[in-house]
């Protein structure tokens, strides 16, 4: 049967429903039921309407609260989730399919205390309910208890080793412990049971490049476009993306290649290195690249880069398009080496900024986008640079930009640190500020990328379990050669991080 002929099916049955209805307006089942069509049709306020005219003619219609918590977890309205499926408990408080339910909910609402609870109760009801354990899986996983992620997961492969979100789940616990091969192996499982699975995908590509199998990892990071959370900057690019794709081999004398950005600040300043790669390789080609307007004006420096673009800005013609993060997949990357640098590079006497030639002049970054993944994993509190505001010796100059520098004031620290945030209105004066301080001392965000790209010297502070651009262990970087990492001895402990950052600076003096 095909799609159109399936809803056509469906609608039929639509109808009937009604009439039934009219026929008999107090049953509770026929709206439940009529709710569960208009589901299928992706018509999901009518669906909600039409369980709660269930719940009128009978107030302890359980599968219809249940129903209607599930329309709202996929809308992502998670608190109201939450809601419905503790009504859906306190009816029938034996019926387990709920906990799993509210349990997911909770976790996606952050109430990850009231998800466990709501799990291991519905493991209590039933001890071989694959899905309880999975779901409390992602809870351990949240709360960081990853040892008893791990078991859980154990316990849903031991029910169900069928199942590609059991392997793919326990491929991301396996991550998280710092197991690398094991989530590898976990993840490469899943997609052997089901091919497309695009989050599998994904965590494996990550998991190569951790592993620093670039090959493998760029050409897996391709699955990304097929993320729902990339749907609508695609939509954006509906016309850009029907030129041809750059593919390295194509002609290129006199010719057009447009880059396009679709991740944050920090991964387009990262990739920024494979575009030299793309010019030295082909010279006559004319490289047009669009990027947010606060990249802009330091875009414009780079001498490789022929046009830049604001996004959104009309382009005018051109030949090839890639996307800026899919360059080390075009050009076949196979490892990765600090490159020869700057590849980014401003000029400081565009910037007035008087530093004391005297004193250690260190910039730092506690915060970072908290619109990006693992933001409070990566970020920390400026109060952990106070041993340094109290040293004589030191000026501290902040670079935070956004929500994160209402610390400074918070805190009280207005006197004891260089606020810049009113200068810094864009990268290329975040770049023209590096360019005049000793180092940068920053927690893993744009600005380490910026600093490296530079060849500035920056000590990235990061946690145990880092992105997999910083690599698994060891205090160099393979992207930046004058970058230092500083890492966590435990997930979560920036003191043990601040304690060699405190060492590190006593050692700098001198």
């Amino acid at each position: 049967m095909s799609y159109l002929e399936a809803r056509v099916s469906v609608q039929s049955r639509v109808d009937d429903l009604q009439v039934a209805i009219q026929n008999d307006p107090q049953n509770p089942n026929r709206y439940n039921e009529l709710a569960v069509f208009l589901e299928k049709l992706g018509e999901f306020d009518k669906a909600i309407h039409f369980y709660k005219e269930a719940i009128k003619r009978d107030a302890k219609f359980v599968k219809a609260y249940n129903n209607i918590g599930v329309i709202l977890y996929r809308q992502g309205r998670y608190e109201q989730a939450v809601e419905m499926f503790k009504l859906s408990r306190d009816i029938d408080p034996l019926w387990g399919s709920t906990y799993v339910n509210l349990g997911a909910a909770c976790n996606k609402a952050k109430r990850y205390e009231g998800g466990e609870k709501a799990l291991l109760k519905a493991i209590e009801l039933d001890d071989e309910n694959s899905g309880a354990y999975a779901n409390l899986v992602n809870i351990y996983n949240k709360m960081k208890r990853h040892d008893e992620a791990r078991i859980q997961h154990e316990m849903a492969l031991m029910l169900d080793d069928k199942s590609a979100s059991n392997y793919a789940n326990i491929g991301i616990t396996y991550k998280n412990l710092g197991l690398f091969e094991e989530a590898k192996s976990a993840l490469e499982k899943a997609i052997m049971i089901d091919k497309s699975f695009v989050n599998a995908h994904f965590d494996l590509a990550t998991t190569y490049l951790m592993l620093e199998e670039y090959e493998r990892g760029f050409d897996a990071y391709e699955w990304r476009f097929k993320k729902p959370e990339m749907l609508g900057r695609l939509k954006e690019l509906e016309e850009i993306l029907k030129k041809p794709r750059f593919n390295g081999n194509q002609e290129y004398h006199d010719k057009k290649l447009f880059l396009y950005t679709e991740q944050g600040y920090g991964d387009i300043l990262q990739f920024a290195r494979f575009i030299k790669e793309v010019k030295l390789a082909h010279p006559t080609l004319t490289i047009m690249i669009e990027v947010r307007a606060t990249l802009k004006t330091l875009f414009s420096e780079i001498p490789y880069i022929d046009e830049v673009y604001v996004r959104g800005e009309s382009v005018g013609a051109f030949d090839y398009q890639a996307a800026v993060m899919s360059l080390p997949h075009i050009l076949g990357t196979k490892e990765i080496s600090a490159p020869k640098l700057p590849y980014i590079g401003v000029d400081d006497t565009e910037i007035d900024l008087h530093v004391d030639i005297k004193k250690l002049n260190i910039g730092i970054v506690w915060g970072a986008s908290n619109t990006g993944e693992s933001y409070e994993d990566k970020v920390f509190s400026l109060s952990y640079f106070e041993p340094l505001m109290e040293d004589e010796s030191i000026q501290l100059y902040s670079l935070q930009v956004a929500g994160d520098s209402a610390q400074i004031k918070t805190l009280g620290y207005e006197e004891k640190l260089v606020d810049l945030e009113s200068q810094l209105f864009d990268f290329k004066q975040t770049a023209l500020v590096i360019e005049k301080l000793d180092f940068v001392i920053t927690s893993d965000t744009s600005v380490a990328h910026l600093a490296g790209a530079m060849g500035k010297e920056a000590w990235v502070v990061l946690q145990k379990n880092a992105d997999w651009r910083w690599g698994r262990e060891g205090d160099t970087s393979a992207w930046y050669k004058h970058l230092k990492l500083i890492r966590q001895e435990k997930q979560g402990d920036w003191q043990s991080a601040f304690d060699k950052v405190y060492k590190m600076v006593e050692e700098r003096k001198y």
